[in-house]
């Protein structure tokens, strides 16, 4: 995941967490406001109920205490209802035990103790006591706990259907990444969040060698700019010419026999279509031309070479032949800098694997030239072009055996406008 895809889904969860404790508190306020004000309404009536009681006497009336107790067990809300005289202390309460009323002395005023936030508790006077000393107080539900056990769970089942389809969209963008990753290579994430496909065992990732050591020993090799050497102009519907041919079975199926790569008359199709998924995903990429002299199909060293190969670079469908002597190897996500770091590390491989069957000491006739899309649009003919042109001049140099070519994309807009492309 990279930093905006991760930032993204940081903001997107504050505000499902902040919507579901939203959800919760809106509808615990607005409850609990309509409670209070229905506790209001409901006091009302019980006041009337015992407007007919002028004297603490009155309350002893068997009639209006089974009225008062029908009306208790009637409304659910209503939690405590007590009778007090200023001076005498309590005269009546319904329950006669309570959890919210605490033990008063005889002539004490009454004590009810409740939560303030989920509770009200109202008091008048009675309307028919003359003297004024006979007092009402109940003790009213305003947010019951079912409804914020309500709140809580509509709140934590939102979350999960959150938590559920965020799951099942990261899912399905996995198994389409390794779908992506079967076809073209594996992404792995650098520090600044680019993605690089991987390939081969031993890429040179952070550290870039200096340009002046040996690319025998592992070196950045040159890598020049358009202006170094010359790149063979193409005219439209042109394919730039392949080491001389030789004799070759007919295509048949995805790899050939002699090499165990891929078909060389599939290399331009697969190129075009590698630069245009490049392209669209504004992705580089690079092309490596590997030759050796002397190495015929069929020699030894042909066979530990292309195994070198298709073990290195270990997607074969992006491995091509190249001519009777070497191979073409695509590499999506890899810009011009990377591809040098790739060829030096197999450059080693080959040595390594041919030291048994020639002198340490001698040279090595390996050379492999490299460009790269570098930004721009182009087809296989042209990628295909400034790769030759990069392996003609390793092998004319020699003792460069890995030279790149550094397209520049400003000078190769102006080219194309310049003709009118």
């Amino acid at each position: 995941m990279n930093k905006k895809t991760a930032t993204g889904f940081a903001l997107l969860s504050l505000l499902a967490v902040l919507a579901a404790a939203g959800s919760v508190a809106y509808r615990s306020l607005a409850t609990d406001a309509a409670g209070r004000k229905a506790a209001e309404r409901d006091f009302q009536r019980l006041s009337g109920l015992l407007s007919s009681a002028t004297t603490a006497a009155d309350l002893a009336d068997p009639e209006l205490r089974q009225k008062l107790a029908r009306y208790y067990r009637a409304d659910a809300e209503l939690l405590l209802v007590s009778v007090y005289e200023r001076g005498a202390g309590l005269r009546w309460r319904i329950p006669a035990s309570s959890p919210y009323a605490a033990p008063a002395s005889p002539g004490a005023m009454p004590e009810t103790s409740y939560p303030p936030r989920s509770a009200l508790l109202l008091a008048a006077p009675l309307a028919g006591d003359p003297s004024g000393r006979l007092f009402v107080e109940a003790l009213y539900t305003s947010l019951p706990q079912e409804t914020v056990f309500a709140a809580f769970r509509d709140a934590a089942l939102g979350l999960a259907a959150y938590l559920a389809l965020t799951a099942a969209f990261a899912l399905a963008v996995i198994l389409v990444r390794s779908a992506r990753d079967r076809r073209h290579g594996p992404q792995t994430s650098d520090a600044q969040g680019t993605e690089r496909s991987s390939y081969g065992e031993k890429e040179a990732r952070d550290v870039v060698p200096s340009e002046s050591e040996n690319p025998m020993e592992g070196g950045l090799a040159p890598a020049l700019d358009d202006e170094d050497f010359q790149v063979p102009e193409l005219e439209t519907g042109h394919e730039p010419a392949a080491a001389e041919e030789v004799a070759k079975p007919t295509p048949t199926g995805l790899y050939s026999p002699l090499s165990g790569l891929g078909w060389e008359s599939y290399l331009a199709d697969r190129l075009d279509a590698e630069l245009a998924r490049s392209a669209s995903f504004e992705q580089d990429l690079s092309l490596l031309l590997y030759y050796q002299e002397g190495l015929a199909p069929g020699s030894r060293d042909y066979g530990l070479v292309m195994k070198a190969a298709r073990d290195f670079f270990s997607f074969r469908d992006l491995s091509f032949e190249y001519g009777p002597e070497g191979f073409a190897v695509i590499l999506p996500n890899i810009d011009v800098d990377h591809g040098i770091r790739m060829a030096e590390e197999f450059l080693k491989k080959v040595t390594f694997t041919l030291r048994e069957e020639r002198d340490p000491l001698a040279y090595l006739p390996v050379f492999m030239g490299l460009s790269s899309r570098a930004g721009r649009l182009v087809d296989a003919a042209r990628i295909t072009a400034e790769a030759e042109a990069a392996l003609s001049k390793a092998k004319e140099e020699r003792d460069s055996h890995i030279i790149a070519f550094r397209p520049d994309p400003d000078k190769y807009r102006l080219f194309l406008a310049a003709r009118g492309c």
